[in-house]
């Protein structure tokens, strides 16, 4: 009898288990693609270090409170995004990403939230280029994927271009003097060189480019509460307040760290 109530309560506390985990898995969520590895846009930190934060984030928060759920993000790597985002494995996709006609054929774009250019980082004490035209021929680090990958391509030729999964790795061959330059987005290059003083940033006259949520192609009704909540932070000063937090506040943070 005893084995028979022992065996009996097992099976009722395995029973309540799965379904403890069945209502856990059911739990509907706004899910963000990213790559959390262009600061101050996302990049890991939090309390435990290994928490995705960031602008990007205090936006993507926004839009699910506009939605009406709660916030899951999904890091992975920058050229994988939007295949994930056309595979349904993810809702959105906030990654410092511009809005261009090529990525516009594949998914539907938000109204513009952040205005971004790209500029050059160097090895500070070399040389400093005057123009994007002194790039020709250099060998010049990029993010694969990204819009810099592109301006490098037009300006130095394919050959001569080396792209990396992620921002760090190209900044990091540049440190390691293996390669002339880097084409990257402003602010992550701002980041990079307040906290490594041997890097030095050109601007060099690039085109203006604009950040988008990214959202599977046809999604007109995720798309209109993203655009509203955009047009929300933009009113009531928060998207003020996120640039503040993450750019002005992270830099000086940055600047700091490095002369420590």
């Amino acid at each position: 009898m005893k084995r028979f109530l022992f065996g009996s309560l097992t099976v009722l506390a395995m029973a309540a288990l799965l379904a403890a985990c069945g209502k856990r898995d059911s739990t509907k969520y706004l899910v963000m693609g990213t790559n959390a590895e262009f600061p101050p846009f996302e990049t890991l930190g939090g309390a435990n270090g290994s928490e995705v934060v960031g602008f990007d984030v205090e936006v993507a928060r926004a839009i699910a409170a506009k939605v009406g759920l709660p916030l899951k993000i999904e890091d992975m790597k920058f050229d994988s995004l939007l295949p994930a985002l056309s595979a349904g494995k993810v809702d959105m996709v906030l990654a410092g990403m511009t809005i261009t006609p090529e990525r516009a054929q594949n998914v539907d774009f938000s109204s513009p939230y952040y205005k971004a250019t790209q500029v050059a980082l160097l090895l500070a004490g070399g040389f400093i280029p005057e123009s994007k035209d002194d790039l020709k021929g250099k060998t010049i680090a990029v993010q694969l994927g990204t819009t810099g990958d592109g301006v490098a391509a037009e300006i130095t030729g394919q050959e001569n271009v080396r792209p990396f999964t992620s921002a760090m790795d190209a900044v990091v061959e540049l440190m390691n003097s293996k390669v002339d330059c880097v084409v990257i987005d402003e602010q992550p290059a701002i980041q990079f060189a307040k906290k490594n003083p041997e890097l030095m940033l050109v601007r060099l006259a690039f085109d203006e480019e604009f950040y988008g949520v990214a959202v599977k192609k046809g999604n007109a009704a995720l798309l209109a509460q993203i655009n509203a909540a955009l047009a929300e932070i933009a009113a009531d000063g928060r998207n003020e307040q996120f640039v503040d937090q993450w750019m002005v506040q992270a830099a000086a943070a940055a600047e700091a760290e490095a002369a420590e």
